[in-house]
């Protein structure tokens, strides 16, 4: 099976014996407010733990930085030095090769351009839901992928990469097959650069549709289907981005 149709395979989900640990760090939030995430979190039936206890015995397997830009550096990105914490935090992760990403609330404007690692951008929504479509579309793979071969969030982690994150609802399932699309279509047609990866967990129907939309984008999407019942009517996305900007290139 080549690199590529691994990464189109269905992943069955497989019981963990030790449940992931993700590390939430904060960086212009309070323990409060993060702690306060924890509740709404996806644990995908007991295989992820969330945490904000930086000083638990047990190293955490993932770290995502929780980044408020605006508090950092001012609404005007005045003071982007006050975001250096999290930016040579990346890069130490980037050093250490261990599986970290930013999530960051506000806009790039807030950060220091030079930075390295995969930055998320939260958008209008909460971040608890943004974690969760960040747990679905590229924790999840990678509890039941092959030995060896990087998908999901480890994929991310090892990229310079800008995310954004979408969730799709549709009253039937041919409503959501036309958002989807329109949302593929907007990812490659309407943005600064065209999409390194673009992470789709959705049920079967879905994916199977996004697998039509336009072939030379196949080995830049990575798949996950979901096994959540007919009635589950969602897609969610993670569209990666390279960064530093790079020329878009049509498809």
């Amino acid at each position: 099976m080549s690199r590529i149709d691994a990464h189109l395979t269905v992943h069955n989900v497989q019981p963990q014996a030790v449940a992931q640990r993700i590390l939430l760090r904060r960086w212009g939030f309070s323990e409060a407010e993060a702690a306060g995430l924890l509740p709404d979190l996806d644990s995908l039936d007991g295989r992820l733990q969330w945490s904000v206890d930086e000083r638990a015995a047990r190293r955490p397997d993932i770290v995502i930085h929780l980044v408020d830009a605006t508090r950092l550096s001012g609404v005007f990105g005045g003071a982007r030095w006050n975001a250096m914490g999290p930016v040579d935090a990346m890069r130490k992760a980037r050093q250490r090769r261990t599986v970290e990403i930013a999530l960051v609330l506000g806009s790039t404007q807030h950060l220091p351009l030079d930075r390295v690692g995969c930055w998320v951008l939260a958008g209008e929504r909460s971040l608890a839901t943004a974690l969760n479509i960040l747990a679905r579309t590229a924790i999840e793979p990678m509890l039941s992928a092959e030995p060896g071969l990087p998908v999901g969030l480890e994929e991310l982690a090892a990229t310079n990469a800008l995310c954004v994150l979408t969730r799709e609802q549709g009253t039937d399932r041919d409503a959501l097959a036309k958002r989807t699309m329109e949302v593929l279509w907007t990812a490659c047609e309407r943005a600064y650069a065209a999409p390194r990866r673009v992470l789709v967990a959705a049920q079967t129907h879905v994916v199977d549709l996004v697998e039509t939309f336009r072939p030379q984008m196949r080995e830049r999407l990575r798949l996950h289907r979901r096994q959540t019942g007919s009635l589950d009517l969602s897609a969610e996305f993670t569209v990666v981005y390279p960064w530093p900007a790079t020329p878009l290139a049509p498809f």
